[in-house]
């Protein structure tokens, strides 16, 4: 897991962007955002805290060029701050 400090801009435009396009389970408190980067496609959750901060949960790769799904859990730290900059870019540009 990582959290990230954001500006309260940068907080607000991403939050109102999950709500609307993220999906959450009833009762959850994070958000599973689907995106593709270079033809991969990534699960990626999310879980807004108090204070304009973002915590990225973990990410889940999902390659279909094969017979049946193949899934990769990410929890590496680097990765996941990779995947969050750029939801925050795509965002609030």
């Amino acid at each position: 897991m990582i959290i990230r400090q954001l500006k309260p801009r940068q907080y607000e435009h991403l939050h109102k962007n999950l709500l609307k396009k993220a999906h959450a389970k009833p009762l959850e408190a994070s958000y599973t955002v689907n995106m593709t980067v270079n033809g991969v496609e990534y699960a990626v959750r999310l879980q807004p805290e108090t204070r304009c901060r973002m915590a990225v949960l973990q990410a889940l790769r999902i390659d279909r060029s094969k017979d049946k799904p193949d899934f990769e859990l990410i929890t590496r730290g680097n990765i996941l701050l990779s995947l969050l900059e750029m939801l925050i870019y795509q965002t609030v540009r």
